[in-house]
């Protein structure tokens, strides 16, 4: 199965998004559907619940229209064992209801068909239908949905002959922002070696790499300080010595390619991966690469997941990963240049560089909409909170009392258009809201005998909602020590402060909230 001779982006699926409000409402929908079968004593409904469901095999479990939304939010982000003949008979059965006017298969048909309102519907043809349902699976065209049933078809075949290795022509290195695929990549037929680089730069900061002891000790004093006492016995030792994981791995880096031939980079598009993404790029451009090949496979969506995380779901069928296998490109100067360009202003002291990049004319697209993310985690003019900690104030106004959990649950099934925070990384950045005097979040509940992300039940309070609502500004009555960065920009509580304009869709240098200086 060799590499296809494509540019980055030219096969790239249509980019059909819809806004979390409407996601929302459309699980929501879904799940009191879901709640009126299981009390209606529906097997199916039923199944549901004890086989996705934390308690569902519990006997006094009785299920909200929360836990019902919860399974069904999860369901989106799942991948789905899409079938090219449930689809043929799904357009079919599309078509007859769009000639009937079902009001369901209009919005569908607004929302994918390229001839949006301007239609007659009574003249549709089953092309049309099949048209709406490979756009709502990601693709331009049936045609090129068909290509892509082929193409996992002929890697489930492959994974069927394990003697055969994908990568065997070359000594190859795969290089991921963590282990979530190093089996599953064996399972495939990958013999090459793999390294992983997960440091997490989209939280603390995030110097430049050189001098190298103060990029280590800056970045594993903060993963030390802030996830130690929340990582799980087994990950402690990690933690602990994350200053000489940092320190190896830059060994690693600054020697590369040394006896490889091939370097392979798996990444998505979301700031965790892309930071991670730059970093290596800035690495690779001062190295002396000579024949080394430098390949990427990068993707922001799957056919049969409704709302991309990460490559990682697709493990569930590991035939998915030699299709992406199929679909890698040449790393070339110009996009590694970009990457090193990114990195460095990430980590300079003034987010307006990485802001520019954002949006000029780019080889790689999805890093940019990652930095363009990072950068809507400064403080906003309109309340100093960062994107994150507004859709979680707005979940837990909306679905408190709530722990945790359920709130980082529905950030990334629901809310955040980019998800990119472990759950670990999620409670350092909400705790700041609960845990002073001036709060934002009131805690109902906590049991220490949980884990981390189950201790607290917390629901919105007064300041939470005039935050939400633009009345006041955090970084105005927060706790004097409160302290986070974005890269290298300092945010705390002061008066000159780097902040995100809305309006503008820029950051902006604010001496004061009425004296401005963009």
């Amino acid at each position: 199965m060799s590499k296809k001779s494509i540019d980055s982006h030219s096969e790239l699926p249509v980019v059909l998004s819809i806004s979390a409000n409407t996601r929302y409402q459309q699980n929501l929908a879904e799940a009191k559907q879901l709640l009126a079968a299981y009390r209606q004593g529906d097997s199916r409904a039923v199944v549901q619940f004890e086989e996705n469901h934390p308690q569902g095999k519990e006997t006094d479990f009785i299920p909200t229209l929360q836990d019902a939304r919860l399974l069904i939010s999860n369901s989106g982000v799942r991948l789905k064992n899409l079938s090219l003949e449930k689809l043929k008979k799904e357009a079919k059965d599309l078509l007859k209801a769009l000639k009937l006017n079902q009001s369901e298969a209009i919005a569908r048909f607004v929302q994918y068909h390229p001839k949006g309102q301007q239609c007659n519907f009574s003249e549709l043809k089953l092309a049309d239908a099949q048209c709406i349902i490979a756009r709502e699976n990601g693709f331009t065209s049936w045609a090129k949905l068909k290509t892509h049933f082929s193409l996992m078809q002929q890697a489930v075949e492959h994974i069927r002959h394990p003697h055969l290795k994908l990568d065997h022509d070359l000594k190859t290195l795969h290089i991921r922002c963590g282990t979530d695929i190093h089996m599953a990549l064996q399972t495939c037929g990958f013999s090459g070696e793999f390294m992983e680089v997960s440091n997490p730069f989209s939280q603390g900061r995030v110097p430049p790499f050189d001098p190298l002891d103060n990029f280590i000790k800056t970045r594993s004093d903060f993963i030390i300080q802030h996830y130690a006492a929340d990582i799980p016995h087994e990950f402690a030792g990690r933690i602990a010595n994350a200053s000489d994981e940092i320190r190896d791995v830059e060994q690693k880096l600054r020697s590369l390619p040394q006896d490889v031939e091939r370097i392979v980079l798996w990444f998505e598009h979301d700031p965790f991966d892309q930071l991670c993404f730059a970093y290596l790029l800035a690495h690779l451009v001062n190295c002396n690469l000579n024949e080394c090949k430098i390949e990427l496979i990068q993707i922001d969506r799957f056919p049969g997941i409704k709302k991309f995380i990460g490559i990682g779901y697709l493990c569930q069928q590991p035939e998915s990963l030699i299709t992406l296998w199929q679909q890698r490109v040449e790393i070339s100067p110009a996009m590694m240049a970009f990457g090193a360009r990114c990195w460095n202003a990430f980590t300079a002291d003034d987010p307006s560089e990485l802001w520019q990049l954002s949006q000029e004319s780019s080889p790689l697209r999805l890093m940019q909409q990652a930095m363009l993310r990072m950068l809507k985690e400064l403080p906003w003019t309109t309340n100093g909170l960062s994107l994150t900690e507004q859709l979680a104030l707005e979940i837990i106004g909306r679905d408190g009392p709530i722990n945790m959990s359920r709130v980082f649950h529905f950030l990334n099934t629901e809310s955040e258009p980019m998800s990119f925070l472990g759950d670990i990384m999620f409670l350092t950045a909400m705790r700041p809201l609960w845990q002073h005097n001036v709060a934002a979040l009131n805690v109902v509940s906590r049991d220490i005998s949980k884990p981390p992300m189950l201790r607290e039940t917390v629901e919105i309070n007064a300041i939470g909602r005039k935050l939400l609502d633009g009345q006041c500004n955090w970084l105005a009555i927060c706790h004097p020590e409160y302290e986070r960065w974005v890269g290298n920009v300092r945010i705390s509580n002061g008066k000159r402060q780097w902040y995100w304009n809305p309006e503008k869709e820029k950051p902006v240098l604010i001496d004061s909230m009425h004296t401005r200086r963009h």
